[in-house]
């Protein structure tokens, strides 16, 4: 098994995860906060863009599954470092004290409303949730790498993954903001939803260069083997698993 490539296709699979669950969390925050027109899809292309960064700590956290001591169990060991990875930032914002207001001219909530029923609450559905279900996903895809062969099928898999999640993530400005209503107000209220744009452009562009490099780069290696004779093809495979 090529360890370098389980951890490049975990992280992908992080990233791709990420952006789809954080995603998933923005548009309950959209849903619930109660926000002004003019910024009521901002949550959503936040909480997705937040998702690369915290599915590519979760990924680098299930790495620690590939690892030499966890041999014996090495979904758990790449369930718990993914939810760790996954939650950490999150976990410690909540407890340095409440997040910033999402409504505009609303006051910073006090600490004694923040600490500990609301902040419990917040916890447990924005933050550990959606690293629950990105561990898990991690978690079983770690299962089925550690297993010979190693499955080359998955790496192109994750990547592919990747790529359609920048591009999802690339027209989620355009998309989201078509189903609110019409910008109002002016200066920092129209100018919200633009840097939320600019923010989900800088953050999926290298995430599609990345996801569709090394998903052309995956089945360019793969094409060749699979032209040769039987018994050319397995040397050939034999020597593709050595590090990339």
């Amino acid at each position: 098994m090529t360890t370098g490539r389980c951890v490049r296709d975990l992280l992908a699979a992080g990233v791709a995860g990420g952006i789809l669950v954080w995603g998933a969390v923005g548009m309950w925050t959209a849903a619930t906060v109660g926000n002004y027109p003019w910024n009521a899809w901002v949550p959503i292309a936040y909480g997705a863009g937040k998702g690369v960064f915290l599915g590519l700590l979760a990924g680098l956290g299930a790495a620690t599954g590939l690892t030499r001591w966890a041999r014996r169990t090495p979904k758990s060991i790449a369930f718990v470092g993914a939810l760790v990875g996954g939650s950490i930032l999150g976990t410690i914002k909540d407890f340095n004290g409440p997040p910033a207001p999402m409504v505009y001219f609303m006051p910073p909530m006090p600490d004694e409303r923040w600490y500990w029923s609301t902040m419990l609450v917040h916890w447990s559905g924005k933050i550990i949730a959606p690293a629950v279900v990105c561990a898990v996903g991690l978690a079983m895809l770690v299962g089925r790498l550690i297993p010979e062969p190693y499955p080359a099928r998955l790496s192109v898999v994750a990547n592919s993954m990747l790529a359609l999640a920048g591009v999802g993530l690339l027209l989620l400005p355009e998309i989201a903001s078509s189903f609110v209503p019409e910008v109002e107000g002016n200066g920092q209220h129209v100018n919200e939803g633009i840097i939320a744009a600019l923010y989900c452009w800088a953050v999926a562009i290298p995430v599609i260069a990345v996801g569709a490099w090394r998903t052309w780069r995956l089945l360019r290696r793969s094409a060749p083997i699979s032209a040769l004779p039987p018994g050319d093809a397995s040397a050939r495979a034999l020597g593709a698993r050595t590090p990339n």
